[in-house]
């Protein structure tokens, strides 16, 4: 058998495991670096996105919250004298049902009680209770329009 230039090792060489270990992370960090192109590119419309879906979700935990509060409060007005759509015992109210509705979904669909869950639902409840009147202007609830 004749070899010219490379010897014949029955496999493939070190040199071309070499090379196709460099073309694989080649074109490795070019898809890493398009795709981080592609997302800091369209991150002011993400984020516009990521705003809107929180604005959506604190107004439909503001609709479900009032629900709850209007009949609580038209159910116990009359014996405890405290008009729970004020804003200290509102505030204090919407927490509570908060922490009530996470608690509730630990136990149903059987997690464990975080306490960094316990602060996302506390700070949850407060954005409630203390945006409530921001939900009846005419121009609604608007976080972060002013950012980009």
């Amino acid at each position: 058998m004749i070899t010219i230039g490379l010897k014949s090792t029955g496999g493939i060489s070190n040199k071309m495991i070499g090379r196709i270990l460099f073309g694989f992370c080649s074109i490795s960090t070019t898809l890493v670096m398009f795709a981080m192109m592609v997302f800091f590119r369209n991150l002011p419309k993400l984020m516009r996105l990521f705003l809107q879906l929180i604005r959506n979700l604190l107004y439909l935990s503001y609709l479900i919250y009032q629900a709850l509060l209007v009949w609580i409060h038209n159910q116990t007005r009359n014996e405890t004298g405290i008009h729970l759509l004020n804003n200290p015992y509102r505030t204090v109210a919407c927490i509570l049902v908060s922490l009530f509705l996470y608690s509730l979904f630990s136990i149903l669909f059987d997690k464990p009680i975080s306490i960094w869950m316990i602060g996302c639902s506390v700070l949850h409840g407060f954005l409630i209770g203390y945006l409530w009147v921001d939900f009846f202007e005419p121009s609604g609830l608007n976080l972060g329009d002013q950012l980009w």
